[in-house]
């Protein structure tokens, strides 16, 4: 188990099947790079998921399928499995041009990513 400063708050607040890819980073970069890891992850994610959003409102599905891609490998690897499972339903419904799957699969992007972006970045800077 890793322990963090403010531990008490970040434990609540971090998935438990998030620890096992965060312990992995931990022990190889060890804090700091952990830290900018996640933090480059949330600014990518924070320009990366409005495009997707932008690419299923205008119809282009497998755009936005190929957008739920570039963020799904890294968001499991840092942890962020929800989100990651997420990307991948938009991403299938986005391939199969099921528009209205893909509007859901965005709701549920986002919605994940919410979770994911309070506990990534409190850790990122209490790291």
């Amino acid at each position: 188990r890793v322990l963090f400063r403010s531990e008490s708050v970040l434990m609540a607040q971090i998935p438990d099947n998030a620890t096992p890819a965060l312990d992995m980073l931990r022990s190889v970069g060890g804090d700091a790079m952990l830290a900018m890891m996640l933090q480059t992850f949330v600014q990518f994610a924070d320009e990366r998921i409005p495009q997707i959003a932008a690419e299923a409102a205008a119809g282009r599905l497998r755009e936005a399928a190929s957008g739920a891609h570039a963020l799904k490998a890294s968001a499991r690897q840092l942890g962020a499995l929800a989100l990651g499972d997420a990307c991948q339903r938009l991403e299938e419904a986005g391939r199969a041009e099921h528009a209205a799957a893909v509007a859901d699969g965005v709701l549920d992007v986002q919605d994940a990513y919410r979770v994911a972006r309070d506990w990534m970045s409190a850790l990122a800077t209490a790291s």
